[in-house]
C-alpha cells in the first residue's frame, strides 16, 4: 500500500514537460507507482521495471522525465539536477548521447552532439560573459576544426586539440592585428605569419607564442632578414633602413653588434723585435732609479754589521786616528761612506737590469722573472731585504 505522503508528494510535483502530469500519466497503459530508497517513480512499467514514459523523483530535487528502457532512462528526457543544472535530449543506456542541451546554473549553455555522457561531435557552447566556441568536440573538450569568440573581441578559426589552439589557423585581435600560421597548445609554433594594424608584416619562426628562428620582418622605416630569439634580433641578420643604410652582422638582443677584428697576441702599436711598449718602458725606468736609502746622508747605524767592508773602514779609520789631524779623519769618514754607497748602487742597479719582463696580450698580465746569484756577497748583506722589497713592488 502507499503512503499517504508519497501520494501527497507525487500530486504536488509540478510537472516541467508536457505530457508528464500526474493526471496525464495515470491514463497511460501499465501505469503504476513504484518506490525505493529515497526514490519514487510513477509511469508505464514492465515486468516490474520501468519502461516507457514517466517521472522519477530522486533526492534533493533530482528529477528525471522522460521515457525508460528496461530501468534506464533511454529516448527523449528532462533532467535537473541538485546544482539546478539541467539537460534536456537524447539519452541512450542511462546517459546523454545524440543531440541535447545543458544548460549551467549560471547560464551557460552547451547545445549539440553527445556520446556516453560526454560533448562529442559537433556543438556549441556559450559562455556567461559572451565568450562561445562552435565546432567539434572530442569526450568533452574543442577538437578538431572550430571558432572561438572572446568577449574582448579576439577571435580564432582553426583547429584545437583539448581545448586548446593546436595545428593551422588564424586570429583576429581587436587591435587590428592578426596571425595566420601553425599553433601548438594555444600558442603560435613553427611558421606563420603576422600582419600589423600599422601596416609592418613579418614572416617566420615562432616557438612558444615568441618569434624564434629565421624571419623576415618590414615595416616603413626599415627591413630586416635574420635571426629572432624570444621576439628580438638576434645572431645573424641584415637590417636596411629607408634611406639605405644598411647594417649587416651580429645583433644581440635587438641591438647592432660591429663586427670588431680579432686582435693578435701583439699589439699593432708595439715592435716585437726590439722596442718594447711603453707600459715596459715606464716599469724599467722606476726598476732602475736608484732606491731611497742610497741617496740618504745619514748612515743607519741599525743596519751597520760587522762584514767585511765594515770592518776595513774601521780598521783605516782607526790607523788614521793616530796618526792624522781631525780634519783629515773627517775626509777620510766621507770618502769611506761614499765609496760603500757607489758599491751598493752597482750591486743594485745590476740585480735590476738583469730582471726581464715579458708584456702580454693587451698589457693585460706581466710576469716578472728574476735571476739571483747563487752566492751572495757579504758586503751587500745589509740592503737585500730592501732591493727585494723594490723588486716585488714592480
Amino acid at each position: 500500500m502507499i503512503d499517504n505522503l508519497i501520494i501527497l508528494r507525487i500530486q504536488n510535483y509540478k510537472y516541467n514537460t508536457k505530457g508528464y502530469s500526474f493526471e496525464e500519466l495515470k491514463k497511460l497503459p501499465n501505469f503504476s507507482i513504484i518506490t525505493s530508497k529515497n526514490k519514487i517513480y510513477f509511469g508505464q512499467v514492465f515486468n516490474g521495471l520501468k519502461h516507457g514514459r514517466g517521472v522519477l523523483l530522486m533526492e534533493e530535487e533530482h528529477v528525471y522525465e522522460g521515457e525508460f528502457n528496461n530501468n534506464r532512462k533511454h529516448g527523449q528526457g528532462w533532467e535537473v539536477f541538485p546544482s539546478k543544472s539541467n539537460y534536456k535530449g537524447l539519452y541512450v543506456n542511462g546517459k546523454p548521447e545524440g543531440q541535447g542541451k545543458f544548460t549551467w546554473a549560471n547560464g551557460e549553455y552547451y547545445e549539440g552532439e553527445w556520446f556516453n555522457g560526454n560533448k562529442h561531435g559537433y556543438g556549441t557552447w556559450m559562455g556567461l560573459k559572451g565568450d562561445m566556441y562552435t565546432g567539434y568536440w572530442i569526450d568533452g573538450k574543442p577538437n578538431g576544426r572550430g571558432q572561438h569568440k572572446w568577449i574582448n573581441g579576439d577571435q580564432y578559426k582553426g583547429e584545437f586539440k583539448d581545448s586548446l589552439k593546436h595545428g593551422f589557423g588564424e586570429e583576429l585581435f581587436t587591435n587590428g592585428d592578426r596571425y595566420v600560421g601553425m599553433y601548438q597548445n594555444g600558442k603560435p609554433e613553427g611558421d606563420g605569419e603576422y600582419f600589423y594594424s600599422s601596416g609592418a608584416y613579418f614572416h617566420g619562426k615562432f616557438q612558444n607564442g615568441l618569434k624564434t628562428g629565421y624571419g623576415e620582418y618590414r615595416c616603413s622605416t626599415y627591413s630586416y632578414k635574420g635571426y629572432y630569439v624570444n621576439d628580438k634580433k638576434h645572431g645573424e641578420g641584415e637590417l636596411i633602413y629607408s634611406d639605405g643604410t644598411k647594417k649587416q652582422g651580429k645583433f644581440f638582443n635587438d641591438f647592432y653588434e660591429k663586427t670588431v677584428p680579432r686582435q693578435s697576441s701583439v699589439p699593432s702599436n708595439t715592435q716585437p723585435n726590439n722596442t718594447p711598449p711603453k707600459n715596459y718602458q715606464e716599469i724599467m725606468r722606476a726598476c732602475l732609479k736608484p732606491p731611497s736609502y742610497l741617496s740618504s746622508t745619514k748612515p743607519n747605524p741599525k743596519k751597520q754589521q760587522a762584514s767585511p767592508l765594515n770592518k776595513t773602514v774601521i780598521v783605516q779609520r782607526n790607523k788614521l786616528d793616530f796618526n792624522c789631524s781631525e780634519k783629515q779623519n773627517k775626509n777620510i769618514q766621507l770618502q769611506s761612506r761614499k765609496f760603500k754607497k757607489r758599491i751598493l748602487r752597482k750591486r743594485h742597479q745590476s740585480q735590476i737590469i738583469r730582471q726581464t719582463c715579458f708584456v702580454k696580450k693587451n698589457y693585460e698580465q706581466c710576469t716578472k722573472q728574476q735571476i739571483f746569484a747563487q752566492k751572495p756577497i757579504n758586503n751587500i748583506q745589509i740592503t737585500q731585504q730592501k732591493t727585494k722589497r723594490i723588486v716585488i713592488q714592480i
